[in-house]
């Protein structure tokens, strides 16, 4: 089996580790492939403090706090972030401190490691009440005020949303 390892990465994968990696800076590659995944969960969730494993089990799991639902179901939310804590403690820390044995193979693994954990933070969902209802949409800027969320609702009012389940959409606005 015969597989081009770049039809396999991220473009955010591409374009931070790619050139590092052929220029044969592996250990940097697969660090920065880590650093990616790492800002790509801060970025996804709004956190801001926290890092690497601390970071992984507040987004994931189970209960309460719950900030990133994984795109298989809420039955693997612990799991998702065993695999994400996993990666951190054994991927990131290691290429962060030492490295030394990060040879062209292992950042190749490294880097498709990596794609996978961000194709999952993107198939990653945030719940309204997750978010922190409307006060969080207006705090994570992800709108300006409630007026403009109004004005959304108004323009959709009427539409249809094929191939999704809007159920309860606006019980909470």
């Amino acid at each position: 089996m015969e597989v081009n390892i770049k039809t396999l990465l991220h473009p955010r994968i591409e374009k931070h580790c790619e050139k590092l990696f052929d220029d044969g800076h592996y250990k940097h590659a697969a660090s920065e492939a880590m650093t990616q995944v790492e800002l790509a969960l801060k970025e996804q969730s709004g956190e801001k403090k926290k890092f690497g494993v601390n970071l992984t089990k507040s987004l994931f799991g189970v209960g309460r706090g719950i900030k990133l639902r994984v795109p298989f179901g809420e039955e693997l939310q612990k799991e998702a972030a065993l695999l994400f804590c996993g990666a951190f403690s054994y991927y990131r820390n290691y290429a962060a401190h030492d490295g030394s044995k990060i040879d062209k193979n292992a950042a190749a693994r490294i880097m498709i490691v990596a794609s996978e954990l961000l194709e999952l933070i993107g198939a990653s969902l945030l719940s309204y009440k997750d978010i922190g209802g409307m006060k969080g949409l207006i705090k994570s800027g992800i709108f300006k005020s409630e007026e403009s969320v109004r004005n959304l609702l108004k323009l959709l009012n009427g539409y249809t949303i094929e191939d999704d389940v809007v159920d309860g959409f606006f019980e909470d606005l």
